[in-house]
């Protein structure tokens, strides 16, 4: 098309007429113009059809994470919350009788009642949408600002986590030290069966009477409970949000 108008414009020339020359010259200008637009519009639909399709990528990573994220998730919760409801069952016990108390594998509670620890998820696609700048491939508003909650709130069960673990390494484990047979406990670890314990303590009789009526070590269950329970709501939290960041992704 173009050889075609440069030809007509070299005839006008040759023939002198200069008005249609100049109409073809630029016709020849507005035909370039168009090519020119056609192509940035070309392109501008590949940008946008990579971009749609990398922002689908990512929401399926997203979603893959998060169910994965909630498997371990949930895991934690009932581990937490069958712990805590141990310690729960130790404080029942407080000021009880010695024959009460004798009735019951205490050293099966106060083994399960130890339980606690810290929620670890994958958040590599998180964490790469934030740093390489590719947040803006989520269109949904309500989403970006989960994930950054999803963030905060995993921020706070860590914290819960450390003093949970600072509580029970400086005062619960030293108390436990000096009261009561760790032996004992060690022999319902199933790592331990057959290896290394294998039967209880002659040190300590079993009996419980004296902790059991310790305002020490009520305190330091009442601890347990209230950092086992900050950690379990915000556990249940972080369930809560993933299913919702889920159901956003689809």
């Amino acid at each position: 098309m173009i050889k075609f108008f440069r030809k007509m414009r070299q005839n006008l020339l040759m023939e002198n007429k200069t008005g249609k020359y100049f109409k073809y010259a630029i016709g020849e200008i507005v035909l370039v113009v168009i090519g020119i637009l056609i192509a940035l519009q070309v392109n501008n639909w590949n940008e946008i059809r990579k971009f749609n399709k990398e922002g689908v990528k990512i929401m399926q990573e997203l979603k893959s994470e998060f169910l994965d994220n909630r498997i371990v998730l949930e895991e934690r919760i009932r581990f937490l919350d069958n712990a805590n409801n141990c310690v729960r069952t130790v404080l029942g016990f407080m000021n009880k009788e010695s024959a009460e108390i004798q009735q019951t594998n205490i050293d099966s509670i106060i083994n399960k009642s130890l339980g606690y620890g810290n929620y670890n998820p994958a958040n590599s696609t998180i964490l790469e949408l934030i740093s390489s700048g590719k947040l803006n491939l989520i269109k949904n508003n309500s989403l970006k600002k989960n994930l950054f909650k999803w963030l905060q709130i995993l921020e706070d069960s860590d914290e819960d986590f450390k003093n949970q673990d600072l509580q029970t390494a400086t005062l619960l484990i030293p108390y436990l030290y000096k009261n009561i047979s760790m032996k004992n406990l060690n022999t319902l670890n199933t790592y331990f069966k057959n290896k290394e314990v294998e039967k209880k303590s002659e040190l300590f009789t079993g009996d419980y009477s004296k902790v059991f009526h310790d305002l020490e070590f009520e305190n330091l269950y009442q601890d347990k409970l209230l950092w086992n329970t900050t950690m379990l709501n915000h556990y249940k939290d972080l369930d809560t949000l993933a299913l919702e960041i889920i159901n956003q992704t689809n």
